[in-house]
């Protein structure tokens, strides 16, 4: 006698191996003739100085916090501060080419500097996008054309730097 699907707790459904779960997608083969994008390498060195700043530097910022930084607290750290140093270099060549009387190679990340130390990407990509979009109207350039503006000022005029 034949045991129907039912009885047995067999499917006549296909088997579930390699299937995407319900609700995901499965990742489509590469297209022929598609290519990955070419690899660019880091543009900046650790050691490299612009702005008064370097990968190095706000490395150091960022585990200064800890008494004995991890390996993966030391390879966070160098991700972010890839990603900080080149945001801020982004931002002090925009404004170098927007002020060029600011010493903003020499001096501009200091401009950046938050007063409670903590650097933030998001607030860093906020400047930048709003210097590109607004130029010399942007709120940006007029806090960041302050501030470098007060460095300068010799203390004998007043300034507060």
């Amino acid at each position: 006698m034949m045991e129907d699907s039912a009885s047995s707790g067999r499917s006549n459904s296909t088997s579930t191996v390699n299937q995407p779960l319900l609700g995901e997608q499965a990742t489509p083969p590469a297209l022929p003739g598609a290519r990955t994008p070419p690899y660019t390498p880091y543009p900046y060195g650790p050691e490299e100085v612009i702005g008064g700043d370097s990968v190095r530097s706000i490395e150091g910022r960022l585990l200064s916090g800890k008494t004995v930084p991890s390996s993966l607290d030391i390879y966070l750290a160098r991700i972010n501060a890839d990603d900080l140093f080149e945001v801020k270099v982004d931002i002090i060549r925009e404004m170098a080419g927007m002020q060029p009387s600011g010493d903003w190679l020499g001096r501009g990340a200091r401009a950046l500097d938050n007063p409670r130390g903590k650097e933030s990407l998001g607030e860093f990509l906020q400047m930048r996008r709003d210097l590109q979009s607004r130029n010399f109207k942007s709120e940006t350039f007029g806090l960041l054309k302050e501030k470098v503006f007060l460095r300068d000022t010799p203390p004998s005029e007043g300034s507060s730097a």
